[in-house]
């Protein structure tokens, strides 16, 4: 009987021990950058599609403002409490790859998903290994007020010309928004050193990154020109040091601004809010005697090699890429789609795409070195300085080169 009994009770063990493990569940953590025109819903939504459609897996979606998520990023490593997966942008992968800390993704991922992404947008494959899928992937262009605008500028002196004609401050409305406080990004400066030529580094023969050269013509020209806007024409909003790229693209939104350098989410949001000004969009001007070119931003998902549910994070980059939550994810926002499955659809037919998609030959993305956040951050503080009056471009973009060199050791 006692030994019945026994046998009764390690039965009872091994059947009580086989249910909890049939109800344990993988949990997937991503940090999930909060892109301008993707709402919240969006998360729950996929975070709730998901989890039915896996039940043995807990997705978590962390939102954090795209501002600060490089940081919480670095600070999620060092804490030893990464995520399973991020979405990054992919002049990050450097950086991360530097501390060891990423996976190679393809084995992850279905065959079907990575043939659905055109290898021209693998930026996050280094070395012959791809760490990152394309989240997103879209060339800046030019957004204007075709209700006060007849033609478009095409360069960046016509684009001051107009500016001159229709700026008026005393109805606050300005001729052209200008960001000038420090953001992730360095946009602003992009725009319109890319327009002049130019670039931040020399490009070595071996295609390494050399020198610093913002100090160079193109480099003091541009910077030159956007003060001359700001502080010579004052065709900008007043005290453009206080304004990020969101608080400029509300004043646009807002119907304050006649000219909005940026990229294809400012049209949802224009699309959402349901303006009643008429706007068009316009390549990216250039400096006269300058190619055309604009700047081309990536974005990624990694995965991080301390994930202990690698396959179950694949499972959900799966799930993400399938056209359903793609075609909701890229119209909100703003972007060309990543995946050949949605290249046609009437949603990415609009004229904002087909500006985008033109300037892909010619546009140039961020440089891919590991120092890059900490060389954004020395441009923008000397641009600012520039704003304020406390440098003029040549010597502010002097101190930010040899700032720039010493840094990398050069």
């Amino acid at each position: 009987m006692k030994r019945w009994i026994v046998g009764c009770v390690a039965l009872l063990v091994v059947v009580l021990a086989l249910s909890l493990g049939a109800g344990a569940q993988k949990k997937v953590s991503i940090l999930w950058m909060e892109y301008d025109g993707l709402t919240p819903d969006y998360a729950l939504s996929l975070e709730k599609a998901f989890e039915e459609a896996n039940p043995g897996v807990d997705l978590e979606i962390i939102s954090t403002p795209w501002n600060l998520g490089h940081d919480r990023l670095i600070s999620l490593l060092a804490g030893k409490e990464p995520p399973d997966l991020a979405v990054i942008g992919t002049r990050w992968l450097l950086e991360l790859l530097d501390m060891d800390v990423v996976e190679p993704i393809e084995k992850w991922v279905s065959k079907e998903l990575l043939d659905n992404i055109d290898p021209a947008l693998m930026e996050g494959k280094i070395k012959g290994v791809l760490y990152g899928l394309p989240v997103a992937a879209g060339t800046r262009l030019m957004y204007y007020r075709s209700d006060i605008i007849d033609k478009a500028p095409e360069t960046f002196e016509e684009m001051l010309l107009i500016a001159q004609k229709i700026n008026k401050p005393e109805e606050k409305f300005y001729a052209v928004g200008m960001a000038g406080k420090k953001y992730v990004e360095l946009t602003e400066h992009a725009y319109y050193l890319f327009g002049n030529g130019g670039y931040y580094f020399e490009i070595l023969p071996d295609g390494s990154y050399g020198k610093c050269r913002v100090n160079d013509e193109a480099g003091v020209g541009a910077l030159t020109f956007m003060n001359d806007l700001v502080n010579k024409y004052k065709v900008t909003q007043p005290g453009v040091t206080a304004y990020t790229r969101d608080e400029v693209q509300d004043l646009f939104v807002a119907g304050n601004l006649g000219i909005f350098l940026s990229g294809g989410f400012t049209a949802t949001l224009l699309e959402q809010r349901g303006v009643t000004f008429k706007w068009d969009v316009a390549p990216m001007p250039y400096f006269e005697g300058k190619p055309q070119s604009t700047l081309i931003v990536t974005d990624s998902i990694v995965l991080f090699k301390t994930s202990d549910a690698k396959e179950e994070a694949g499972k959900f980059l799966d799930f993400f890429y399938s056209d359903p939550w793609r075609l909701q994810f890229d119209k909100l926002v703003g972007f060309p789609p990543v995946t050949k499955s949605l290249a046609n659809d009437p949603a990415f037919q609009k004229p904002v795409y087909k500006v985008m998609i033109e300037q892909i030959p010619n546009a140039k993305g961020w440089p891919l070195i590991p120092e890059w956040p900490e060389c954004n951050d020395i441009i923008w503080d000397n641009i600012v300085a520039t704003f304020l009056g406390e440098k003029d471009p040549k010597t502010a973009m002097d101190d930010a080169a040899r700032e720039i060199d010493a840094l990398r050791g050069m």
